[in-house]
C-alpha cells in the first residue's frame, strides 16, 4: 500500500490562504489520522508539496501561492508521518535505480499542478513502480491536484482508492465532474475509517 498526500498546504488548506480551498480545514482531522496511521504502520508515503517561485508559470493559470520559503508552502501536518523522510527537489531528475521504500516518506517538491510533472516520480511511473500497487489517495484539491494524481495511477495500472471524507474541491460543479470521470476509470472511494481498518482491522 502507498499513501498520496497531495497538496496539503496552508495556502491551500487555511482559510486565509493564498489559494484556500473551501472547507479543507473540516478534513484535517482525517488527514492526521491518516498520516499518523502511516507512521504507526509503516506504509510508504508520498506528499506532493507545491514550490513556486516568483513569476512561475502557473500564476499564469492560478493566483500566487505556496511560495518556497514562506509558511503558506508548508505542510499543516509537517511532522506526520513519523517515518524516515526524503524531500524529492523540483529538479530531481529520473533515476533508474530508485525504488520506492515501504516505511519511507517522499516529499516532492513541484511547480505545476499535477505532481507527475516531477521527473523524479514520473520516471518510477513510467518505470511500472505503481502497477498493481494499491494507491490510496486525498488532500486537496478534488478537481485539480487529486483528479491529476488519481487519473496518472490509474494510468499507470495501479489500483486506485479515494479517501472521500478527506479531501475537498475548489468548486461543487468541477468535483462532481471530477467524482464520474474517477468512477468511469474504475477508482474507489472509501472512507478514513475503513482505510484505518484495513491497516489494522484489531485496534481501528
Amino acid at each position: 500500500m502507498i499513501f498520496f498526500d497531495v497538496d496539503t498546504q496552508f495556502d491551500f488548506m487555511e482559510p486565509g490562504g493564498a489559494l484556500y480551498v473551501p472547507q479543507a480545514e473540516t478534513v484535517k482531522p482525517n488527514l492526521e489520522r491518516l498520516l499518523r496511521a502511516a507512521g504507526e504502520s509503516v506504509v510508504a508515503t508520498i506528499s506532493s508539496r507545491c514550490a513556486h517561485q516568483p513569476g512561475d508559470p502557473e500564476f499564469q493559470m492560478f493566483p500566487p501561492h505556496c511560495l518556497e520559503g514562506t509558511p503558506g508552502a508548508e505542510r499543516v501536518l509537517a511532522e506526520l508521518p513519523q517515518l524516515p523522510s526524503q524531500e524529492i527537489a523540483v529538479d530531481a531528475v529520473a533515476d533508474a535505480h530508485t525504488q520506492l521504500e515501504a516505511g519511507k516518506h517522499y516529499v516532492v517538491k513541484k511547480i505545476v499542478f499535477d505532481m507527475f510533472s516531477s521527473k523524479w516520480l514520473d520516471g518510477l511511473r513510467q518505470r511500472g513502480a505503481f502497477r498493481g500497487e494499491h494507491c490510496v489517495v486525498f488532500g486537496v484539491a478534488t478537481d485539480y491536484c487529486v483528479r491529476a494524481c488519481v487519473l496518472g495511477l490509474v494510468e499507470a495500472g495501479a489500483q486506485v482508492q479515494v479517501v472521500e471524507d478527506a479531501i475537498r474541491g475548489v468548486a461543487p460543479e468541477t468535483t462532481e465532474q471530477t467524482f464520474a470521470e474517477m468512477r468511469a476509470a474504475g477508482v474507489e472511494f472509501t472512507t478514513t475509517d475503513a482505510v484505518l481498518k484495513s491497516l489494522n482491522p484489531e485496534q481501528r
